[in-house]
């Protein structure tokens, strides 16, 4: 008896192709930059130029894609969706110092760096707006763990939850930075220092 193979479809050869194409450049921006030449990611996926642009009108809608792709993905590890209505920030860091540990954090060593970003903002307004939302929706959504956590009398109930959110962010990014400086940063000390100032006095 002989069997056959189903080729697959159309739309499932596309769909692979274009997760293929951002895979590469997830692979590739790191460590040569957003200006890795599109034949480069063409070839580490195995695809041509043809098409690459049957996806994308150009290497900044690609970038807009890996951006969101990874800040999504990092986002949803640390704050659970699920549990986010109970989250504390304690539960939070101790998430964040997870992957540290598991070496997924920070994201900047797995597709798009913060100088690359920062550059990428720059020249596209898309990509600028879609790291501004990416910036409001972490603010919003660490606000919500912030409110928890004085509601449960973990931290200063006098703190504005949005405006210490922001901050927090801004440590964040900062901290993303330093990394990609090569400078020594000792985070679950600095989680606790933080956590210290933050603290409701007994």
């Amino acid at each position: 008896m002989t069997s056959t193979k189903t080729a697959p479809s159309r739309e499932a050869a596309k769909k692979a192709s274009r997760e293929a194409l951002v895979k590469s450049a997830m692979e590739l921006f790191p460590d040569k930059g957003l200006d890795v030449s599109l034949d480069d990611i063409c070839a580490h996926a195995g695809y041509t130029r043809g098409a690459f642009y049957v996806h994308f009108k150009n290497r900044d809608e690609l970038t807009f894609e890996v951006m969101g792709r990874v800040g999504e993905e990092w986002l949803d590890s640390i704050f659970e969706d699920a549990r986010e209505k109970e989250g504390d920030l304690i539960g939070l860091m101790q998430r964040f110092l997870g992957e540290l540990m598991r070496g997924t954090y920070p994201i900047s060593r797995s597709g798009i760096r913060p100088y690359q970003l920062l550059d990428a903002c720059a020249r596209s307004p898309a990509i600028h707006d879609r790291y501004l939302e990416f910036v409001r929706d972490s603010v919003r959504r660490l606000a919500v763990y912030v409110t928890n956590s004085q509601m449960k009398k973990q931290i200063r109930p006098d703190l504005d939850s949005e405006q210490l959110a922001s901050i927090m962010i801004t440590v964040v990014i900062g901290t993303h930075t330093l990394y990609d400086l090569d400078y020594p940063i000792d985070l679950a000390r600095t989680s606790a220092t933080l956590l210290q100032l933050l603290a409701v006095n007994n």
